[in-house]
């Protein structure tokens, strides 16, 4: 069956519900060639591989020949990695002293690229050395690899862990012209503000060598990919992101599974799969969580007889790279999958593509939406939208994902507490100086006063650490303990979650008091463990294993103190804020259910109490914009603006916490981390825009009431109590100056 055929046949499908509620047609389009000259054997390697090089490549190719920074923003592939690496090559070759730094956001890409990159070694005649130096490989290797390679591919979680020892990397540092960070859209929020502190202090230890690298950055789409290579590196940038490449024909079908109320959406979603496979479609599909990818394989496979695999993080190695050779030559049929596969892991051209859940953001649709089709054939992709307000909107407006560019990736590079750690890490590497405030901003010299003060450095050198130095796990805090330095976590306290004598998993204080208070249903590798115990002092959370189909959610209240207004601007009906604010979290009891039913609420003995400072952003409507239950209509309105908040911002919306006070008519947004990570700001600057694609969905939502798709939020520390959807579309059209 074609795709054409499969299409219309779930367009007319009324035994499911009807679901396809909308169907877009992206025709194919011929590729862009250029012509340009390259040097030695690379043009007969890429004829004998039959390879045109695009526009875009060869724009690439001319920007890096020319010493200039480039940012190469196009889709799934379309060629990145070879516009780069070409000229990188040339100059390796050509520079026996020179070398290179590729960049990945996790393991699995730099160990999927180098077999391409040692083909093109192949081809430029000359043995530059290509290794991946990361935490997997062989201690026996490492020095091997420091001594005699010139282009390492890595991880940023590994640059932290050994860049203490940069010494041991003299030769390499020395020489070092490129650095190459791919995927770059990955880097954003908390992890992206780390890395760009991370690029900071690489830089810096650079330039004690003498060395000033070329930077390329390469990602998918986002909103102003200038300003976010500029954050990152705090470079300038040439930018190519006019696509060459050739595509096939490519259908996208919007399902919507709220009209077949008779099957759950995740079964649904292996409906789809199963249906394709069964006519010969090889698909992949994405689920919001491993436990999903497991749970969609299985339901998949019963229709199927077992020729659909899961696939995820938490495989060993070699059992992932086993299932994509067989994803690539054919021999498996499907796979479940995290966003594990999203990435530009190549596992070759697909037939259709299933999205279970709108993934969060115009990038991430994008880039698995581009899984299928690679190679320039007809392919299908399938969004399934599921019972939220992103859904919801996406559901009403599934032409945004073609018409609206991307969002903005946020970083931060105000948060003082990801400086600190930073700044920490630099004295460390090389004694601080004045001059450092080059590299970290104006907060330097507070920020070296503060680290003196508290006796983490002292003038000259740091205060020594039985813990070694803080990139590489640990460091003293100068008062009998030690914290973590994370490139991915703000928080320095960490929870073993323990069931007898085996350690489960970690977790920070935040999420801990969150899902792993006393009692909560804890789901550890899709297992239910029910939480016996939270031990404060040896930082422990004990487990034992539980049955039943039941699970917890939290109940929880915040309180808001506002420390500084730094910026205002006035609506017609409301006036705006941005500034820190003292956020206190307190989780004091939990509900218990099974499906859908409440079995009761318990409450703790002891409320388990998180306060930090962040940024946030508040609104303070004028009296008489709302009509109806104006505790329920503010409440109504802070869920659907976080709930559409990804619209604007690369973020997901667990990132942002809220609250509103009907009687101040306030409703406040804040950064779910301490010091702030960029998305409050951000929506301070486009709060208009936010509270009306919010009013969107409310009024897109066919219920009477109020439901999941639009005011409901399943992280509600109030059970959902009180909400009025009438009252919070009236709040809304005050912001956005609708008539009431």
């Amino acid at each position: 069956m074609s795709v054409n055929e499969l299409v219309q046949k779930l367009k007319a499908d009324k035994a499911g519900g009807g679901c396809a509620a909308a169907v877009f047609e992206i025709p194919g389009k011929k590729p862009d060639y250029a012509n340009i000259e390259l040097s030695g054997e690379f043009g007969p390697y890429l004829r004998r591989k039959n390879i045109n090089l695009y526009r875009h490549q060869a724009e690439v190719i001319d920007h890096i020949r020319s010493g200039k920074n480039v940012a190469l923003v196009t889709p799934t592939a379309s060629g990145k990695t070879l516009a780069f690496s070409l000229p990188v090559m040339e100059s390796l070759r050509d520079d026996p002293r020179s070398s290179a730094l590729y960049l990945y956001p996790m393991k699995a890409l730099a160990n999927d690229q180098l077999k391409e990159l040692e083909e093109l070694e192949g081809a430029a005649g000359r043995n530059i050395g290509i290794g991946v130096y990361d935490g997997d490989t062989p201690r026996a290797k490492r020095k091997h690899l420091r001594e005699n390679c010139r282009l390492i591919l890595t991880n940023p979680h590994a640059l932290h862990w050994y860049l203490a020892w940069h010494r041991l990397w003299q030769k390499f540092w020395t020489g070092l012209a490129y650095i190459v960070l791919d995927e770059a859209h990955w880097y954003r929020g908390i992890f992206g503000t780390n890395v760009a502190f991370l690029l900071r202090r690489l830089q810096r230890i650079l330039q004690y060598y003498g060395a000033a690298p070329l930077f390329v950055l390469s990602s998918a789409t986002m909103a102003d990919p200038l300003e976010h290579a500029r954050k990152l590196t705090g470079g300038e940038f040439e930018l190519v992101e006019s696509d060459g490449s050739a595509r096939g024909q490519k259908t996208y079908v919007f399902w919507d599974a709220s009209r077949n109320p008779d099957r759950s959406p995740h079964v649904q979603t292996a409906d789809l799969v199963a249906l394709c496979v069964k006519r010969n479609l090889q698909t992949l599909c994405f689920t919001l969580s491993r436990k999903m990818a497991e749970l969609t394989a299985r339901w998949s496979n019963e229709q199927v007889e077992g020729e659909i695999a899961p696939y995820r993080a938490g495989y060993l190695p070699v059992e992932r790279r086993d299932l994509e050779e067989k994803f690539k030559s054919g021999n498996l049929a499907g796979i479940a999958s995290t966003n594990a596969l999203e990435l530009g892991i190549n596992i070759g051209g697909l037939d259709a593509v299933i999205v279970g859940g709108y993934p969060g953001t115009v990038s991430s649709f994008h880039q698995r939406a581009g899984r299928a089709g690679r190679t320039g054939k007809e392919s299908l992709v399938v969004q399934v939208l599921y019972d939220n307000p992103l859904d919801g909107y996406i559901l009403a407006n599934p032409g945004y994902l073609f018409a609206e560019p991307s969002e903005q990736a946020v970083i931060s590079l105000d948060n003082g507490q990801i400086m600190k750690n930073h700044v920490l890490c630099a004295s460390e590497e090389l004694p601080l100086e004045k001059e450092d405030e080059e590299w970290f901003g104006e907060g330097y010299v507070d920020c070296v006063k503060g680290l003196l003060k508290e006796r983490l450095i002292r003038p000259g050198r740091p205060v020594p650490s039985s813990k070694s130095n803080p990139s590489r796990r640990y460091v003293y805090n100068g008062q009998g303990s030690y914290f973590n330095i994370n490139l991915s976590s703000l928080e320095s306290e960490t929870y073993r979650l323990t069931c007898g004598e085996a350690v489960l998993e970690e977790l920070g204080r935040r999420q801990a008091y969150y899902e792993a208070h006393p009692g909560a249903v804890f789901l550890h590798r899709a297992e239910p463990y029910r939480v016996t115990d939270l031990n404060e002092a040896a930082r422990e959370i004990k487990l034992e294993p539980c049955r039943g189909e039941i699970h917890t959610t939290p109940l929880s209240e915040v309180d808001i103190k506002i420390e500084e207004a730094q910026k205002e601007r006035a609506g017609e009906k409301f006036t705006l804020y941005f500034g820190t604010v003292a956020v206190t979290e307190t989780v004091y009891g939990y509900i218990l259910r099974s499906y859908n039913r409440i079995l009761g609420r318990e409450y703790l003995k002891r409320p388990l109490e998180v306060s930090f400072k962040t940024k946030g952003t508040w609104a303070v409507l004028q009296p008489k914009v709302i009509r109806g239950s104006r505790d329920g209509g503010f409440h109504a309105a802070e869920h659907l603006l976080i709930g559409v908040s990804p619209l604007l911002a690369m973020c997901d919306r667990w990132d942002l916490g809220g609250l509103s006070i009907s009687g101040a008519r306030k409703i406040y947004l804040y950064d779910a981390f301490p010091g702030g990570i960029g998305i409050a700001a951000r929506l301070f600057e486009k709060f208009e825009v936010l509270a009306e694609k919010a009013l969107e969905v409310a009024l897109a939502c066919v219920c009477e009431d109020g439901c999941p798709r639009c005011v409901m939020s399943p992280r509600c520390g109030n059970n959902n109590e009180p909400l009025d959807k009438k009252a919070a579309i009236d709040v809304l059209s005050g912001v956005i100056g609708r008539p009431e």
